[in-house]
This record gives C-alpha cells, structure tokens and sequence, in this order.
C-alpha cells in the first residue's frame, strides 16, 4: 500500500507577494547597487545534464555528502517529517538563496536527499522554478514550456467551487483575477506569458492521497497529459476528482483573459477546438508505461519531478526504471552545489520579479481648477 504521510501541502490558498515587494537577493542588489558592483551569478539553473543518462559530478556527490553527514544524528533516520535530524543547534547554515526560497536549514536538504522522506512544496517549487529557467535560457531548447508553483492547484481548486455554486459568479466577483496572472506571465519569477510556450507543467498534490503527480497542460492538443507514479484500484478516483477542476476551470480562465487570441489560435478552424465550445473542460489523459514508484514509498515527489525533466528534453519518458535514491542524490547535491558556489562568490540572481500589469486609472471625482 502506498504509504500516506504528512508532506506539508498547504491547506489554503496563499496570495502570494504583490509584484512590486522585492525577494532577498532583490533587496540586496537594491542595496548594493548605490555602493557599487554587483556580481551577478551566470549560471542561469542548475539542471544542465540529463536526470537519467547526464553526467554525475562524483566531486560534488562526495562533497555534499561530507557536509551532510556532519553533525547528523545517530538515531537520524527515525525522525519524521519536520523533526530535527541534527545535534542541537547544529541544522542552522549560511542562508542559501534560491531566489523564491532562502534556505537557512540544513533539514531541508536532509529531507530532499535522504530516503524514506516526502518532499514539500518547498522543494517542488524550487525545482519547477529552476525548470522554467533552463526553458527560458538554454539556446538549446526549441522547445518551451512554463511551470507554476503548488498553490496553483489550491486557487483552482477554490475557484472550482465557485463555479460549482454559481457559474455567473466566477466571472462577476473577479476570482479569476489570480489565475489570469499566471497566464499573463504576471505571478511567479522568471514566468512568461502562457501564449508565449507550448505547455504549462502544473505540480499536483492530491491531499486525499498525500501524493504528488505532475500534469502538463497542452494548447495544440488541448489537453492535460497526466504522469503518476503509482496506480491502484483506490487511487484513480481520488487523482480524476483533482486533475478534472484543472480542466473545468482552465479554459474558463483562458477565454475570460482572451488567452486564444494572443496565442493565435482559430478556435473555428482549430482541429482540437472546432467541434467543442471554447469554455468546454480540456481533455484528460492518462498516461501509461513509464517508471512506477515502489510500494509504500515516500518517493512520489522525487518522480513527479524527474517526469518533469525528462519531458522537457524529448516530450517522452524513455527509462524502463528509475533509481528513487539516486535521484535524490542528483537533486539536492546538484542544488547545494549550486547554492554553494553562489555564496562563495557573493553572487546574486539576476531581478526577474514578475512583469506588473498595466495599471488601470480610476477617476473618481473631477476638481475645477479656477485662476483667481
């Protein structure tokens, strides 16, 4: 049976930062810009080799592991969750920024890098945010896609309901507006324009299941694809329920922010849209024979993201198995070691808060001005 443990989804939706409040390292290169130069980081991402068939640095696994291991507790592998898994007051380290998240505790990587351990959003979203970067940077990539963060799902799934009570009012009482700035490129750091890419990857947790499954958003063929990491009889309903609000409200939110038009799709002559209402519920597939998770692990997380990467390569999933722990090797000392070499150099991320949208000025009284 698969194994049902906390993983630390939130349960609300959270709004998250308006445009103009600035991340750590913006503040920073604010600050040091009047003082003089900023060195800012080249490297755009960490992921430059293939998850499976990319080259494994041994220098760096052999390093992280050194400072992984230091000060780690005995009895380590028997605390769960958020317990501390290192000698007092020994977890804290040098913050390590990863733009959206500053990292101050070493547990965090403990639980990326150790078996038997659920990733969180926190580390979902830091890995989907770096894979935005590698679409938007690497010249080698023709093909594009974007990401969004975890709390995507939950305003979907808040905006469902709303839709489920009273159709007319989703589109009234402005809640859609959250869901309009992810596709207008207007939300996340480093986001573009949806109409921009050809796919969206939307992280998925399914609460019910305490399980993490990964659905990429096609426009062409205006559906969503669906990868998971584990099939039972007792698991498909509970991902359907969820996957489906992302159908039924997506393209409700495309149409109302005239999202067909930018892309330039002619949803009259389209193959996929022509004999369906433009607001109808997108597709949902299932897909089949790619790498299953082993039973009653903790490693759903570890393959929704590697589905993730080796979909942005070819658009297919070629390994017949995947090794969980090796992953989670690969993972967290390719990301310390990114983190690491950037606090080395004093270096900072480049600004790439989120565009703002236009403003919309409201005049709500007129004042005659008299020469007197």
């Amino acid at each position: 049976m698969h194994r049902e443990v906390d993983i630390g989804t939130k349960e609300q939706i959270m709004i998250t930062p308006k445009t103009q409040d600035l991340t750590i390292d913006e503040k920073r290169d604010e600050t040091e810009s009047s003082e003089g130069h900023i060195c800012i980081f080249p490297q755009k991402h960490p992921f430059v080799y293939h998850p499976i068939d990319g080259i494994v640095d041994t220098k760096i696994v052999n390093k992280f592991r050194d400072w992984i291991f230091e000060d780690l507790l005995k009895v380590h592998a028997k605390r769960k969750g958020n317990a501390d898994h290192y000698k007092r007051e020994k977890s804290t380290v040098p913050m390590m920024h990863f733009k959206i998240e500053t990292i101050e505790d070493k547990n965090w990587f403990y639980t990326m890098g150790f078996p038997d351990q659920s990733w969180t959003d926190s580390h979902i979203d830091v890995c989907f945010y770096y894979l935005t970067k590698k679409s938007k940077y690497d010249p080698n990539m023709s093909y594009k896609f974007s990401t969004v963060d975890c709390n995507f799902k939950n305003i979907i799934s808040s905006l469902h309901d709303v839709y489920s009570e009273d159709a007319e009012k989703l589109m009234a009482g402005g809640h859609v507006a959250h869901v309009n700035e992810y596709i207008n490129g207007f939300r996340m750091h480093a986001a573009v324009p949806w109409h921009t890419v050809e796919d969206i990857y939307i992280p998925v947790n399914i609460k019910e299941k305490h399980h993490w499954v990964v659905a990429i958003l096609s426009f062409s063929e205006r559906c969503i694809s669906l990868y998971d990491s584990y099939e039972s009889s007792g698991h498909y309903s509970a991902v359907l329920d969820v996957i489906e609000k992302l159908s039924v409200t997506i393209p409700l939110c495309l149409e109302h922010c005239y999202f067909y038009i930018k892309k330039g799709i002619h949803v009259e002559n389209h193959r996929r849209y022509k004999d369906k209402d433009s607001s109808d519920m997108f597709d949902v597939l299932f897909q089949e024979n790619f790498p299953q998770q082993p039973s009653g692990s903790l490693d759903c997380g570890v393959y929704m993201v590697t589905y993730a990467e080796c979909l942005s390569y070819v658009h297919k999933i070629l390994a017949t198995e995947f090794d969980p722990n090796a992953l989670r090797t690969r993972y967290v000392a390719t990301l310390w070691d990114y983190g690491t070499r950037k606090q080395e150099l004093n270096a900072h991320s480049d600004v790439e808060a989120p565009l703002k949208p236009p403003r919309q000025s409201r005049i709500t009284s007129v004042t005659e001005v008299f020469d007197v």
